[in-house]
């Protein structure tokens, strides 16, 4: 599964605001810490040659507004630190996962992309760029995708029982 641990108190505090009834967070995350740190110490001496300055501060706004949470009804993504983006995707419109990663992803960073295709009038693609573990991920969508799914088809059961009650009344 996914190396991270569950989210915080203070994690679920800050995204509660974001979240519907019944909705709760199962995981947050952010770019990859092996992906940041290397990049961060290989940045580092060039920061203070003013050459890779930009580069050096993409890499930590990345890591600082960056923030992708995953509840049990959809997916977030929550860019910006001072303005601010929100993209959610609910999980029954997720069709399928991609992942990814060139070899120094999968083997140096244990990073990749994670392509996100959505159902709906334009079928939106979603980039999350440089997640820690994206398999673990890309796992934990399929099996929350799948326990929605077995709930909708619960629900159609007993609203089906539901309608043939009435029915048998009205008859």
């Amino acid at each position: 599964m996914i190396s991270s641990k569950q989210p915080s108190k203070h994690q679920k505090t800050k995204l509660g605001k974001f979240l519907g009834r019944n909705e709760e967070v199962v995981l947050v995350t952010t770019i990859g810490p092996r992906y940041f740190w290397i990049n961060f110490f290989m940045l580092m001496p060039f920061a203070f040659l003013l050459v890779g300055l930009s580069k050096f501060s993409h890499l930590v706004r990345m890591r600082q507004s960056y923030t992708y949470a995953l509840t049990n009804r959809r997916f977030l993504i929550i860019r910006g630190i001072f303005s601010r983006k929100i993209v959610t995707a609910p999980l029954t419109a997720i069709t399928h996962v991609t992942i990814e990663q060139s070899f120094l992803q999968r083997f140096l960073f244990n990073t990749g992309h994670l392509v996100i295709i959505t159902a709906g009038f334009d079928q939106r693609e979603i980039v999350i760029e440089h997640i820690a573990n994206p398999v673990g991920f890309k796992v934990m969508i399929e099996e929350l995708t799948q326990k929605l799914e077995g709930e909708d088809i619960g629900d159609e059961d007993d609203e089906t029982k539901e309608i043939a009650e009435i029915r048998a009344i009205s008859a």
